[in-house]
């Protein structure tokens, strides 16, 4: 018989979301949230992004990157400018207050993952990133 608790599935869903939510945590407490922390990651390491693009990197619908945009557009962090190659799309791209503001935050994601991986050696670290990718696989 089916024994939902002990499902790959559900497991790695329940237990993302306690990491998800642990790093959240600690983000709330210096004023951004952690999907916000990711689009500034992305920001950062592109310099530029459409939001289809932003869209595609955070794994979710570009109708939700418009609200998140405009939130951190409104918190004075990103704005967006037109796409020199588009007009209809527009890149997003750091303002002075987001990049200083990243600086100061850009480091929790080392500190996250240090916490998450206490304890791992490289070695079991290794297999587990393996053994997602061909859980992934499978069902590909």
């Amino acid at each position: 018989m089916f024994d939902l608790e002990n499902c790959i599935g559900f497991l790695t869903n329940v237990q993302a979301k306690k990491l998800a939510e642990a790093f959240n945590n600690r983000l709330m407490d210096k004023g951004i949230t952690r999907v916000q922390w990711i689009a500034l990651y992305y920001l950062d390491r592109y310099e530029s992004l459409s939001q289809m693009e932003l869209a595609e990197k955070l794994n979710i619908k570009p109708s939700s990157v418009v609200r998140l945009m405009d939130r951190m557009e409104r918190d004075g962090l990103v704005e967006r400018v037109k796409n020199p190659e588009d007009r209809r799309a527009y890149n997003l791209i750091f303002t002075d207050k987001g990049r200083e503001f990243w600086d100061t935050i850009k480091g929790e994601g080392e500190i996250m993952g240090d916490i998450f991986t206490k304890d791992i050696s490289p070695e079991e670290l290794n297999v587990f990133i393996n053994v997602l990718e061909k859980m992934v696989e499978n069902i590909k």
